[in-house]
């Protein structure tokens, strides 16, 4: 059994063009599961972010040789995966992540690298006769501004670095405050594998991010996050007619049917609700339940809930983990004690573990509708709102009547008629009988105010791409005499 321990992080640097940096300035980063300080992370100044791009923008060669990206992407792979435990047990220091599901993060991280290694480029060739040939090609970007997330950083961080390699581009990668130490981690691992300037890893804040969105010679930005902060780059990157990757905020919604099996669903129900403690932007948020079953559903998510083993990431037994930093910890209490006070009614949990730390008990509440705070927002977190309905068109209705539009998900016994009903939700991403299913060559973004753009898969590679069309005229044969 591996034991968590609040000894500080020391010698911390970051990967910048190729080399390991200090910062002038440091930030603070916490262990969630005690709110002991683990680390000093160093931050990068603005004049440092110039010199950064400054040297993507020199690193010209990449972009023209495809083999040694490969290569590069495949070495990272191995390199991770070489390093997966002492990789996971950071991540798990800081965000609070049980550690198996570090480690599977870790592994998923290596084979979006892997992915991109042997993927096919795609080329479409529209018309190819004796007339003419006529193909779409990809072509780079340029410098890639990549802002990463706090909840998923490794992962994230992976899939963005991945497809932008794809393409050939370089990327400059500001990772969140609340969660460096990871990819700091990981700028050290790969520092010798891609040339200088092809990759930067600078810790920074609000502001170091928003110098980069507005630097005239990055050509794209990639941002994970909340929808606040994509309006506020979309609007920064405007002047310049930047691309743009967001993926924002999601309230998916879940419509279980009445045929579905409740002993069967109901585990799986509570998995892609609170996995990672609810802390997945495509988790269930919203649970619609047809009337017929809605007592026996909530009684059956209540065992499983109580069932959960909250505390210690680093401990075998423990299931489920704190929120990864105070911030969030008092969003997820501030909404459940709203929806109390609208009415809502606990079904279990419904408060903070009296002991040092994030921890907040996995919470069910019932009795609420649309106009209750923890139907409406985000609550990222491990809170669910159980809501009855009597009839499809109304679950259907109530389920896209939201501004989010990341992922949703249908429950039941028959595959065809959850199909049927999928294909009416509003969002990017539905699942059938299983819930926030992401994979490499699958497209993924949302609709509405959950995003623009898709990660992943060839649609994931056009994001990162400039689009040519090359139409050649071909010779007319001679006439024979």
């Amino acid at each position: 059994m591996m034991n968590a321990s609040d000894k500080q992080i020391d010698g911390l640097r970051f990967l910048l063009a190729g080399k390991l940096t200090e910062g002038a300035d440091t930030v603070d980063v916490e262990n969630p599961s005690t709110n002991a300080l683990i680390a000093r992370a160093p931050q990068a100044s603005h004049a440092q972010l110039d010199n950064a791009i400054a040297a993507a923008m020199q690193a010209s060669g990449w972009a023209a040789d495809e083999v040694l990206r490969r290569a590069a992407l495949r070495t990272m792979s191995e390199m991770v995966n070489a390093n997966r435990d002492t990789l996971a047990r950071t991540l798990s220091l800081e965000i609070g992540l049980p550690f198996k599901a570090a480690q599977d993060e870790i592994s998923a991280s290596a084979a979006f690298l892997l992915y991109r290694a042997d993927a096919e480029t795609p080329l479409d060739v529209l018309h190819d006769d004796a007339r003419q040939r006529v193909e779409v090609v990809r072509k780079p970007i340029g410098v890639v501004g990549a802002i990463i997330p706090w909840n998923a950083p490794m992962l994230i961080a992976c899939e963005k670095i991945a497809t932008a390699f794809a393409v050939g581009n370089t990327v400059v990668m500001k990772p969140s405050p609340l969660a460096p130490l990871t990819l700091l981690q990981l700028g050290e691992l790969i520092s010798d594998v891609v040339p200088p300037g092809v990759l930067s890893i600078l810790p920074g804040g609000a502001e170091l991010g928003t110098a980069l969105v507005a630097h005239p010679q990055v050509g794209m930005i990639s941002f994970t996050g909340s929808i606040r902060a994509g309006q506020a780059i979309m609007a920064n990157a405007a002047p310049g007619l930047k691309r743009l990757s967001l993926e924002l905020g999601g309230n998916d919604a879940a419509i279980v049917l009445p045929d579905a099996d409740v002993a069967s669903v109901a585990p799986r129900l509570f998995t892609g609700a609170f996995y990672r403690s609810g802390q997945v932007c495509a988790a269930i948020k919203r649970l619609y339940v047809h009337r017929d079953i809605a007592a026996p559903l909530t009684e059956a998510l209540r065992n499983v809930a109580e069932a959960a083993v909250l505390g210690d990431p680093f401990d075998p037994a423990v299931t489920l983990g704190p929120l990864s930093n105070r911030q969030q910890f008092e969003i997820v209490k501030g909404l459940v004690d709203a929806a109390v006070r609208q009415g809502g009614s606990v079904v279990t949990g419904g408060s903070p573990l009296n002991r040092p730390g994030n921890f907040f008990r996995p919470t069910l509440i019932t009795d609420v509708d649309e106009t209750n705070p923890l139907v409406q927002e985000e609550q990222f977190g491990p809170a669910l709102p159980i809501i009855s309905y009597d009839s499809v068109d109304e679950a259907v209705a109530r389920a896209n009547d939201t501004r989010f539009g990341l992922g949703g998900s249908v429950w039941t016994s028959d595959v065809d008629t959850g199909s049927a009903v999928a294909r009416r939700i509003q969002s990017g991403s539905v699942w059938v009988n299983r819930h926030g299913l992401v994979l490499p060559d699958v497209p993924f973004g949302g609709m509405k105010l959950s995003g623009l753009g898709r990660a992943n898969g060839n649609v994931g590679f056009d994001s990162y791409a400039e689009l040519q069309t090359v139409s050649v005229a071909k010779p007319r044969e001679a006439k024979s005499r």
